[in-house]
């Protein structure tokens, strides 16, 4: 492969100015005595300018070299290339692919140290190498041969997968469909097995609002739901629900798309029909206390954040209790903004908002 040849620019214009400058100081110093101190003192900022000139440009030339040098390593081995045009053409990752996967992996495990030690940053490397990145961590058998295999595979590859999600989040940058894959397979390498519910699990549903409800340390952060709520919600909306090793429902999480009714959350701030119909609710998330703590409620909520996209939504809204901080940090660690304070049926509640950005795609 041809390598990319990186120009130094031009730089005549700098010392054009620093040669007329010089001039300019003889003369004064000559002809014009007095005013020699003043454009000395001229001089030395032009002088400044000049070099952070120089700073920068040096910075951003070596810069684009080692961009340049860091793709030249991964286009160039034989091993990511194999695995790269297996991904691509949608080809079975199996485990005597292992060697492959490998060195695929520890490609990125350096440029996470390499990140780590602010040598490069993500606004250098995303449209570069975001789609790279995530086509190998969402592909199942990358998961299950090498980045899921055991808790202690590839740590650092799991922290750039977190570190890449807050860039995008930050940035309003629609996360791949790779990393929704990964926080799926993530809960269920701890023994969850997510699936939509329907009409059949209402009683399971009833149980774990129930057992919920009595665990709480703040009745009013949750209210009661009537079993006809979850009854539409199984019927008519998207329930997402994980069982346990003993087939135990876990927790779950309901997607409702409120359309032009009341139960839109976006209403309490327009009637727009556009805007209405573009918004869509995370109306709850349960999970039993045994299941906090290890990500099962973040799985939940991106893999209904996933369904939104799917159905063209332009942003999800849930109302969260004011007092109720587990779950803001929870979702603000999404990207859910705070949108403003609201008064409902059942009493105040902090609207939080997730934008859904428009695809963007990156190599």
């Amino acid at each position: 492969m041809r390598r990319l040849r990186v120009r130094r620019p031009a730089q005549a214009v700098p010392w054009v100015a620093v040669g007329v400058f010089l001039l300019v100081l003889a003369a004064a110093y000559f002809f014009w005595r007095d005013a020699f101190t003043v454009v000395l003192a001229v001089g030395g900022f032009v002088g400044a300018l000049v070099i952070l000139y120089e700073v920068r440009l040096t910075k951003r030339i070596a810069q684009a070299e080692f961009i340049r040098d860091l793709n030249d390593g991964f286009t160039t081995n034989e091993n990511i290339d194999a695995l790269w045009r297996k991904l691509l053409l949608g080809e079975e990752v199996v485990a005597a692919d292992r060697h492959l996967m490998s060195t695929y992996l520890t490609f990125f495990e350096t440029v996470y140290l390499l990140l780590r030690r602010h040598v490069i940053d993500f606004a250098l490397i995303d449209d570069l190498f975001r789609n790279r990145f995530f086509k190998a961590v969402g592909d199942p058998g990358v998961q299950r041969h090498a980045l899921i295999r055991d808790g202690s595979s590839f740590l650092n590859i799991h922290a750039l997968i977190a570190d890449w999600h807050g860039y995008l989040t930050h940035h309003d940058i629609r996360l791949p469909d790779g990393y929704y894959a990964y926080a799926k397979a993530k809960a269920q390498s701890r023994g969850y097995r997510i699936e939509k519910l329907d009409a059949e699990h209402l009683p399971a549903l009833l149980e774990l609002q129930s057992d919920v409800m009595a665990t709480l340390t703040r009745a009013e952060w949750l209210r009661d739901n009537p079993p006809e709520m979850f009854e539409e919600c199984l019927r008519e909306h998207h329930v997402l629900g994980a069982w346990d090793a003993d087939d135990r429902l876990a927790g779950a999480a309901i997607l409702y798309d409120g359309g032009q009714g009341k139960e839109n959350i976006r209403r309490y701030f327009t009637e727009d029909a556009a805007v209405l119909a573009a918004a869509i609710n995370l109306k709850l998330v349960l999970l039993r206390p045994e299941a906090r703590g290890g990500g099962l409620a973040r799985a939940l909520v991106e893999l209904l954040e996933q369904k939104a996209i799917a159905l063209g939504k332009s942003e999800v809204l849930c109302t969260v209790h004011p007092g109720n901080r587990p779950s803001a940090r929870l979702f603000t660690s999404l990207g859910y903004r705070r949108r403003g304070t609201v008064r409902t049926a059942y009493g105040r509640r902090n609207v939080l908002v997730r934008p859904i950005p428009a695809a963007r795609v990156g190599r």
